[in-house]
């Protein structure tokens, strides 16, 4: 069933935009207070349409960069929230006099507080109504036509499973140990317990990469660190809770020697043993 995800942190916004809302839709309206709140949602759900307020680029970033990670959420439509009006809001135009100069603080007390009028709520909500009915639409062509597009994973490098390069010993995504499912000279897929966060849904800043990057550890000792950034994830509910299925595109080549494929290890691969 289609349903869009508000993100509000304003509770009286959000209560306008909900009342709004219910009156002119029919699909279930979720609210979220925090970016936080909303990556769970979207994790047990993907909606068909987000709303976010027009101040918090760096949610809407954040967002956009994890739904483009998400190979379910093609047709998901992103629109600003703009600030809704409420009923008891007073708007007063204050009389034009020539010259007219007055200082802030000379104010009388009990003078109406001017407030700037806001977006109807009643229109706004069929201007959702309207990308709702896109991103079903679009959801409705994916489904029928997508797979003859292709899908998010684009590699085309053999892959290796842990079997076949067993001189792999440990993995470590983002700082914490990760399962390496299978390995490539242009990626890994990998599971993890964690949601990979902003910096690595985009390419990784050279002062974060070996904190943020995936680490390989070989059977002599020898780390090697990768910079790259996540394509896809997917969360799986498995016998031991919610895991993310990962798949992560090298920048460069990373530095094994896997099998069938040659020496693959580039100019400027950084080993550490020392840690």
């Amino acid at each position: 069933m289609s349903w869009l995800l508000v993100v509000q942190p304003d509770a009286i916004q959000a209560d306008i935009l909900r009342e709004a809302l219910l009156a002119q839709l029919t699909e279930d309206v979720v609210v979220a207070d925090s970016v936080s709140e909303a990556l769970a949602l979207i994790d047990d759900r993907v909606p068909d349409l987000i709303l976010l307020p027009t101040l918090m680029s760096n949610v809407e970033d954040h967002l956009l960069a994890y739904l483009g990670a998400i190979p379910t959420a093609r047709h998901v439509q992103i629109l600003g929230l703009p600030h809704l009006e409420r009923p008891e809001d007073v708007v007063i135009q204050p009389r034009r006099r020539r010259f007219q100069f007055r200082w802030p603080w000379r104010q009388r007390k009990g003078s109406p507080v001017i407030v700037p009028p806001g977006c109807n709520p009643g229109a706004f909500s069929q201007d959702v109504a309207a990308y709702l009915a896109s991103a079903r639409e679009l959801k409705r062509d994916l489904e029928m036509y997508g797979s003859m597009t292709g899908g998010a994973d684009r590699r085309t490098a053999p892959r290796f499973g842990l079997d076949e390069v067993p001189w792999i010993s440990y993995a470590r995504f983002a700082g914490e140990q990760a399962t390496l499912v299978n390995v490539s000279s242009s990626g890994a897929l990998l599971r993890t317990a964690s949601r990979p966060d902003a910096e690595l849904l985009r390419r990784a800043v050279p002062d974060v990469w070996q904190r943020k990057g995936l680490t390989l550890e070989m059977d002599d000792d020898v780390e090697v660190h990768t910079t790259g950034r996540v394509i896809r994830c997917v969360r799986l509910v498995t016998s031991t809770g919610p895991q993310y299925e990962i798949a992560f595109s090298f920048n460069e080549a990373v530095g094994l020697h896997l099998p069938g494929t040659g020496d693959l290890v580039p100019a400027g691969t950084v080993f550490d043993d020392d840690l």
